[in-house]
């Protein structure tokens, strides 16, 4: 809810330029009648809420962030949160940090997690814990086969 409440605050802020305080009031009203649910959903919301995990992120680390902003939401909600929150600082150019928030992701149990975590186990050289996160994700639903070894290796 408080992240929804900050996404729905930053976007009209930050969109619309209007002030804080009546920024507050938009979105406690949108959530008095059920809007920031609906909006949340969508591409912008998404965005806006990526952007204030970001921002905690970097801010407290990823275990306090995840605490205070993810713990009341199913494990799958709070693995596509982390998703997003790895794509993110994958595209910072912050692939340590990707990583690790990856590999909370796919132990959340987000399949799309599983299998960008295996790729980049895969380009670090851990093949083993590579085939296994892409076995889990092929098995959670993820739409692609898992690569095959070549022999002998």
């Amino acid at each position: 809810m408080v992240l929804v409440l900050g996404a729905v605050t930053g976007w009209s802020h930050s969109a619309i330029g209007i002030p804080t305080w009546a920024s507050w009031t938009i979105a406690a009203l949108a959530i008095c009648i059920g809007l920031p649910f609906a909006w949340a959903s969508t591409p912008l919301g998404t965005r806006g809420a990526t952007h204030l995990l970001l921002n905690a992120y970097r801010r407290e680390g990823l275990e306090t962030a995840e605490r205070q902003y993810l713990s009341r939401l199913a494990p799958r909600r709070a693995g596509l949160q982390l998703f997003n929150l790895a794509l993110a600082l994958d595209r910072a150019g912050d692939q340590d940090g990707a990583h690790a928030v990856y590999r909370r992701a796919a132990e959340c149990g987000f399949p799309p997690a599983m299998a960008n975590l295996a790729y980049g186990l895969s380009l670090r050289g851990e093949e083993d814990e590579a085939q296994d996160w892409y076995r889990r994700a092929v098995e959670a639903g993820y739409p692609r086969s898992v690569p095959e070894q070549a022999d002998g290796e």
